[in-house]
């Protein structure tokens, strides 16, 4: 079998080693930069760029790169559940969070 890399051999190990979940990732996100208010959470937005922009989320091409995080700030708990509706009734189901004041009250992943 072959394998990849290269293993070491001067004896250096690095310990300190972490693990972070997307979760912990946007919760942080959401708790530094979005404290209060509503703010809808929206997973690989550049599979759904044209989908998102026909219900109503004006963000430009520039703000969906990498394919990775979208997050939008909308004026009541409401509207984010409408927009999720939306979306989902659009035929499209990307990972959706809703938080409002910094906590997660849902999200469409199904246990």
């Amino acid at each position: 079998m072959k394998k990849k890399g290269k293993l070491e051999t001067t004896g250096s190990f690095y310990q300190e080693v972490h693990s972070v979940s997307m979760d912990d990732l946007v919760d942080i996100w959401i708790e530094l930069f979005h404290p209060f208010g509503v703010v809808l959470v929206l997973f690989d937005v550049g599979n759904y760029f044209k989908l998102l922009q026909d219900c109503g989320i004006l963000c430009s091409l520039v703000n969906a790169y990498d394919n990775k995080i979208l997050t939008v700030v909308l004026p009541g708990v409401e509207e984010a559940m409408q927009t999720m509706d939306n979306i989902k009734l659009a035929g499209f189901s990307p990972i959706m969070y809703l938080y409002d004041d910094g906590k997660k009250l849902l999200d469409n992943i199904e246990p």
